[in-house]
């Protein structure tokens, strides 16, 4: 008995201790959404997405994002694309808009993030909080670059939805079109581990009662 207390007082040890670190996630886009009337854009993006969206929730009602883009923007879309925008929501919905901070990118000209009240999705709910990084030519996103940033002001338990980044600048007539996530978010292994301690719990206890069946 007092062995099984020890075990159970552990788990949930262990199950808070990773109940309070950063959760991260990965998001991959590549799958079509819109893009400008009579411009028929790529839509092959499985096996090599154009662009990787990575999110830590931080705790607190803070996160932090990372958007990278890869080396196959121009070869996909053209030399002159370039990523202007994107657009996502938090649920539950903020009561005001959160606060954005710019933090780094390895594009001299974007210098800053913005948030904005945008349209939304085709038939989806209203964009609450995006991010607009210009479409000046030496503030925007193009083949290799990328820009990491926090949001703070969120509820506790926040998720993110609703996600699109905006291509512009698409071959000779400068279409633009805009894409969503094509896989499903990737937990961080701190979840995994979540999930391994619950199912040795499970175990556990199972095997406790059988033990405790033949003992009777």
């Amino acid at each position: 008995m007092r062995l099984s207390k020890i075990f159970y007082s552990l788990v949930v040890a262990g199950l808070l201790a990773f109940g309070n670190v950063a959760h991260a996630a990965v998001y991959d886009f590549g799958s079509l959404l819109t893009s400008s009337s009579g411009y028929t854009a790529p839509d092959s993006f499985a096996s090599d997405p154009f662009a990787q969206l990575q999110t830590t929730d931080n705790g607190g009602g803070v996160w932090t994002m990372l958007l990278s883009i890869n080396n196959n923007l121009f070869s996909s879309f053209g030399s002159s694309s370039f990523l202007g925008s994107m657009s996502f929501d938090f649920t539950p919905d903020p009561s005001s808009r959160p606060v954005s901070t710019f933090l780094a990118s390895n594009v001299e000209g974007v210098t800053s993030v913005k948030s904005t009240n945008g349209t939304g999705k085709s038939g989806l709910s209203d964009i609450d909080f995006g991010t607009k990084f210009g479409k000046g030519a030496s503030n925007r996103l193009a083949q290799n670059d990328w820009v990491q940033w926090s949001v703070s002001g969120l509820p506790l338990g926040s998720s993110l939805t609703n996600m699109y980044v905006h291509v512009q600048g698409i071959g000779e007539e400068g279409y633009s079109a805009k894409y969503t996530p094509i896989v499903t978010a990737v937990p961080e292994p701190g979840t995994y581990a979540m999930l391994l301690a619950g199912l040795g719990l499970i175990g556990f206890s199972a095997r406790h009662r059988k033990s405790d069946t033949f003992d009777d």
